[in-house]
């Protein structure tokens, strides 16, 4: 009887053992597997960032007058579509400060648009609540007038637990999201921001969903079209209104399309500019800001 309590106990002590080697071992491919999705997303990044930096600063040789015709012509082989941004830049983010410093009631139309943001990308939060935008943007400004000079989004206490919550996960976001199949939503971070800056919002940096909201969806893609064509085209109000005319839509108030950088496209924002990369294999997706050179 001794021996096989003595035999039970020995096997219950191996089976543990063999459970906590095997459990490690689980987690040690977990840690190892995310540790290089890290790495190679991160290699994208930089291999990324390179091409860009590679790409402002390489020098256009002339070509022969024989071999003109013959380099333009596989240039224009070799071009590709344009696909749709990955992310909202900054310079295409909606600032805060005037409505901080002036009040709503000095900027209706930046107050309505960044309502009209919230509500549209953040659903999920306003369908359990009526005018949960209003109050969420209205916490925000309030919460925001009591920091002096550091605005960081995401230390404003917005002084309800509740709100906080939903507010910290619209700030964090959802790692997938797709605004055609209405799942998922992404971080608040990547379409407010406040800065001391009077630039105006930049359409052409803009992700496609910031154009949906203030176009609608058949207008916004018809805009994002001719923005990114082969031959970029100026935004103004006349193809504003011919991609409104086009979709049978409403034009946009004008006080609205003074908050947008109207005409042709700057490169001011390439100074700074926020790059995605994802390793498949780990489902790992890094997001990092990037600073370019000046000269």
């Amino acid at each position: 009887m001794n021996v096989l309590g003595l035999v039970f106990s020995l096997m219950l002590i191996l089976s543990y053992g063999f459970y906590a080697c095997w459990d490690k071992q689980v987690a040690s491919t977990k840690v190892r597997k995310t540790y290089l999705g890290h790495q190679k997303a991160n290699r994208k990044i930089l291999n990324s960032y390179q091409s860009l930096v590679y790409k402002n600063y390489r020098s256009t040789t002339k070509p022969s007058v024989g071999e003109e015709t013959f380099s333009i012509s596989k240039l224009k082989k070799e071009e590709q579509p344009t696909n749709y941004t990955q992310i909202n830049q900054s310079c295409a983010k909606i600032n805060l400060l005037p409505l901080i410093q002036e009040g709503k009631e000095n900027n209706q139309a930046l107050y309505d648009f960044t309502i009209h943001l919230i509500g549209s990308l953040y659903k999920p939060f306003c369908q359990g609540e009526k005018r949960f935008e209003h109050r969420l943007l209205d916490s925000l400004l309030k919460a925001a007038a009591y920091q002096k000079e550091d605005f960081s989004l995401e230390k404003i206490d917005l002084q309800d637990p509740t709100l906080q919550k939903k507010y910290y996960k619209m700030l964090k976001g959802t790692k997938n999201w797709d605004l055609t199949s209405k799942t998922g939503y992404p971080s608040l971070l990547d379409y407010i921001k406040i800065e001391t800056s009077t630039d105006k919002i930049c359409i052409f940096h803009a992700h496609i969903s910031l154009l949906n909201t203030l176009f609608g969806d058949k207008a916004a893609t018809f805009l994002y079209d001719e923005l990114h064509s082969k031959e970029t085209t100026a935004l103004t109000k006349e193809l504003i209104d011919t991609a409104c005319s086009h979709t049978h839509r409403i034009s946009p108030d004008p006080d609205l399309l003074d908050l947008l950088d109207l005409g042709p496209h700057h490169d001011h924002a390439e100074l700074k500019k926020t790059l995605v990369a994802e390793d498949k294999a780990s489902h790992v997706i890094l997001k990092k800001v990037v600073h370019f050179p000046k000269g």
